[in-house]
């Protein structure tokens, strides 16, 4: 049973959740238990005989989370000791991430013939005729959310590494971030540190948690409206009907059709996470703040999928910056490593969707806007054409929105077919 894609899917988490209340109102929540409820949740949910995979995804599930458990304890292990290199870091995050791209590239050397056919069928939600933002994940051998997991596990890495977390972590700790079953599926991405502190603030008061349960009923609610009503809405009369009309006028409706309905799916995904996440005590991570009230790609980037955007940010456009410019790549031109920084970190983010080549466009496109409003607001700065009026702000949200639009009209594939 895939995670939130169903109302059907709240009945499951019902007695979970009832369990998480009593013992939170008792003050017995803690590392092991949420741990504990979040393996008999995905056991569960892979109990499902739908689709006929699930326990080969469930056994991947868990040699992964096993494994990234063993290496993320070893590498902290060997910090503690001062025999941790730099290239031992490396080697933790490409363990870490070799399956991710291993599952990336397999259907790329599946449609070239040169293996049979083997998969997992992709059970998104995406509208008739639009291919799942990570179908190149579920064509293969894996599991659903692993495409997030990984990064999580990096992120812990990173954490260690930085001297973030300066405490070696507990099994429980790190198992129980990555498994933590209200982000495990479609994030949002919460950080190690961040997580960390939450599990260390636990149990908390009976005020305080009930209070967590009030909250966590609200964005439920706020999920149910965005998801189940009108993104279905959207889907239902709007996009079904638009997948099949040709001619540029369709295309133009359906780019503003699924740039809603994308939204709305996707944000009702995080409020859902968000909401059952307060049940555990646990304060997920915010992944949209109105985005299309934006007045730039810069803004719209702080305010959609804010924590991969925010993830990607510090630890591929932040490590770039610093190595360039201690190494003087472009000869100490900070604007060329930044320009190259942003289309390398925006090119990272479309292949972490997928590897066909309208993932790849999306993510360059993303980055050529960051670029051409950085390069834009230079020029204004020198000669003042643009203000900051009220009919100037009017303009660049919509000048943002309709450029952002286009970008995910890109994602969708409708220009690819």
């Amino acid at each position: 049973m895939t995670p939130y894609t169903d109302p059907s899917y709240f009945l499951l988490l019902l007695y979970p959740l009832l369990a998480l209340v009593v013992l939170g109102v008792a003050g017995r929540l803690g590392r092991v238990t949420l741990l504990v409820v979040s393996v008999a949740v995905v056991l569960y949910q892979y109990a499902d005989p739908e689709p006929s995979d699930a326990p080969r995804q469930l056994i991947f599930l868990a040699i992964y989370a096993v494994a990234s458990t063993v290496v993320v304890l070893a590498y902290a292990l060997a910090l503690r000791h001062r025999r941790a290199s730099q290239g031992a870091f490396y080697a933790a995050v490409a363990v870490a991430l070799l399956p991710l791209v291993a599952v990336k590239v397999w259907p790329l050397v599946r449609s070239a013939g040169y293996f049979p056919v083997f998969g997992v069928s992709a059970r998104m939600s995406l509208p008739p005729g639009v291919p799942a933002p990570h179908s190149g994940l579920l064509d293969t051998v894996g599991f659903l959310g692993l495409s997030y997991m990984a990064l999580r596990v990096v992120d812990a890495l990173i954490a260690l590494h930085d001297g973030i977390v300066d405490v070696p972590p507990r099994a429980a700790d790190v198992l129980g971030y990555l498994l933590f079953v209200p982000t495990i599926s479609a994030g949002p991405i919460d950080r190690f540190r961040r997580f960390r502190a939450d599990v260390a603030a636990l149990p908390r008061g009976r005020a305080e948690y009930l209070e967590d349960v009030e909250a966590g009923l609200h964005r439920i609610a706020q999920g149910f409206l965005y998801k189940f009503i009108l993104a279905y809405l959207i889907d239902r009369h709007v996009l079904r009907a638009l997948a099949t009309r040709p001619g540029t006028l369709a295309t133009i409706e359906y780019m503003y059709a699924f740039s809603a309905y994308l939204f709305f799916d996707f944000a009702g995904y995080s409020a859902f996470a968000i909401g059952v996440g307060r049940f555990f005590g646990i304060r997920v991570p915010e992944n949209f703040d109105a985005p299309f009230l934006s007045r730039n790609f810069r803004e719209m980037w702080d305010r959609w999928h804010i924590t991969l955007s925010w993830w990607l940010r510090d630890h591929v456009y932040m490590r770039f910056m610093l190595t360039a410019t201690r190494r003087r790549w472009f000869g100490g031109n900070a604007r060329w490593a930044h320009a190259v920084g942003l289309l390398l970190t925006m090119g990272l983010m479309g292949c972490w969707h997928g590897l066909e080549p309208r993932y790849l466009v999306y993510g360059l496109y993303q980055g050529v806007m960051l670029i051409a409003y950085d390069v834009g607001a230079r020029w204004n700065r020198r000669h003042g054409l643009v203000g900051d009026g009220r009919l100037a702000h009017v303009a660049s949200v919509l000048a943002t929105a309709n450029l952002f639009c286009f970008g995910l009209l890109i994602f969708s594939g409708r220009l690819f077919r």
